[in-house]
């Protein structure tokens, strides 16, 4: 009787508070209106608009999950059209905003499964993490470069760690990559506004500092990313993406949409001139072949394979279309001249690296971020490479640390594909955005893009979801035998 009493209190209580904080709200809003200061009457008017969005991500956290993965999606370009500053800032702030919003939920409904947390990726970026913060006692370092690469430090462990906790269902799984297929379509059509219109004055802009963009052979179009390099290879993880998840789908006519998607994001990958960006689709497809464990596909996908190196290395078809007779340059190395002068810029930085394991410190190596830092040699040379930039920053230490966590966790994830999942849907989705996020980071070595928006997330992320998809397997499982059980039921009835 007592915990109904109570019950009904808190009813008759809640309706009250609220009209006593309107009649508040109203009373602050006339007075500062009276007092002139529309700013204060603006604020306090929002409020309550604020007050109710808290309230609904602290009962559903994981829309802070949407944004991030939105927000992370454009947030390059608009820096283009916004003089912002400091505007990962943005990001950070959503990041603790979700560890906050994650830490109140589980308090308040105790239903986090903080045990998804912990996985080879948060494992592994836990102890790249210590290891950076043992840079800060690197002789040659400086602290501004140290602070300034908080995201090379810490945002990996942080994105596994939100993701792990936020994506719990297979519905939210689904739901991240149809919105991929979105972002990666308006990806293409920016890129198809800039080749068909032409840029506009803020691209223009932007264009006088990046003059690899225009060459010879034709315009590298870089849509709303950072440049046209770090486009090609997410295009280029689409394609395996979409592709290989239309092969397993249930629903025929998603299936047809993500075909579509990845022919999309092919051409997409051909308007951004990146040779580079052409072996993320074969790493891919070779990851692939081996991950789905049928003769069948591992014949065919070694065909097509070969059949795309004799396309580009030994063919002159569509040689006419300047697309293609850029990508084909990638096919001959000892006539690419820029690969070239990457090779001595890495055989100098050996040489001064040499006596130098761990480096020359966080935010010190040649990748425009460094040069505001402090002038010295590693920041004069480009590195052209993330695997480069980790080798300068971190030394051979850091270079062995970060890439054994990458590759341990696609390790770890394709023997999760091959002998853990047991749904064959959430297998082609889980193998796809393996194949794609592995396609990129073969890619990364001959572009620095891996750290940047929005491949970082992207790449974190769907490492844990692969890493989680057990828990997904687990709960299609349950969900196929209550479906099963309650037909027995109306069977019997």
């Amino acid at each position: 009787m007592k915990a109904y009493n109570d019950i009904q209190t808190s009813r008759l209580s809640a309706p009250n508070l609220f009209y006593l904080l309107l009649f508040i709200g109203l009373g602050a809003i006339c007075g500062s209106l009276m007092g002139g200061n529309l700013i204060i009457s603006g604020v306090i008017a929002i409020l309550p608009f604020a007050f109710i969005l808290g309230v609904y991500i602290l009962r559903m956290p994981v829309t802070l999950l949407y944004v991030i993965f939105i927000i992370n999606y454009f947030i390059m370009g608009i820096t283009r059209y916004l003089p912002l500053e400091g505007i990962s800032v943005l990001m950070d702030l959503l990041y603790a905003l979700s560890l906050l919003m994650i830490c109140l939920h589980g308090i308040l409904f105790h239903n986090i499964e903080w045990k998804r947390a912990i996985n080879t990726l948060t494992i592994t970026s836990f102890i790249w993490a210590i290891y950076c913060v043992a840079q800060l006692a690197n002789p040659t370092g400086v602290l501004e470069g140290w602070i300034l690469s908080r995201g090379l430090i810490i945002n990996g462990l942080i994105i596994s760690v939100i993701a792990a906790l936020l994506c719990t269902r297979y519905k939210t799984l689904k739901t991240l990559l149809f919105l991929l297929s979105v972002l990666t379509l308006l990806a293409f059509g920016k890129a198809l506004i800039q080749k068909y219109r032409g840029f506009d004055s803020y691209e223009l802009e932007w264009l006088k500092g990046n003059t690899t963009h225009i060459i010879h052979s034709g315009i590298r179009y870089f849509s709303f990313f950072t440049d046209a390099s770090n486009l090609g290879s997410n295009m280029g993880a689409a394609i395996l993406i979409f592709g290989i998840s239309a092969l397993h789908l249930r629903n025929r006519a998603l299936s047809t949409y993500y075909i579509i998607v990845a022919f999309i994001a092919t051409y997409t990958l051909f308007l951004t001139g990146t040779r580079g960006a052409i072996i993320v689709p074969l790493a891919g497809l070779a990851l692939y072949t081996i991950i789905s464990k049928q003769a069948k596909t591992m014949v065919a996908g070694g065909l097509m394979l070969i059949s795309v190196y004799i396309f580009f290395a030994f063919t002159m078809i569509g040689q006419n279309n300047s697309m293609i007779r850029r990508m084909r340059t990638a096919f001959s190395p000892s006539k690419d001249a820029s690969l070239n002068v990457r090779k001595e810029n890495q055989r100098k930085l050996g040489e001064y690296l040499k006596y130098r394991p761990f480096g020359e410190g966080l935010g010190l190596s040649g990748d425009g971020l460094g040069v505001k830092v402090s002038k010295r040699f590693t920041t004069s040379i480009p590195t052209d490479s993330w695997y480069v930039k980790i080798w300068v920053e971190t030394g051979v230490v850091g270079l062995v640390l970060y890439m054994g966590m990458i590759l341990i966790t696609i390790g770890r994830g394709a023997w999760i594909l091959m002998f853990r999942i047991r749904d064959p849907e959430l297998k082609g989705l889980l193998t796809g955005l393996l194949c794609g996020i592995f396609g990129m980071f073969v890619s990364a070595y001959g572009n620095s893009f891996w750290g940047q928006f929005p491949t970082m997330i992207i790449s974190f992320m769907g490492m844990t979801f692969v890493l989680n998809g057990e828990y997904f397997d687990k709960e299609i499982h349950q969900d196929k035998q209550i479906s099963i059980n309650t037909s027995d039921k109306q069977t019997e009835k």
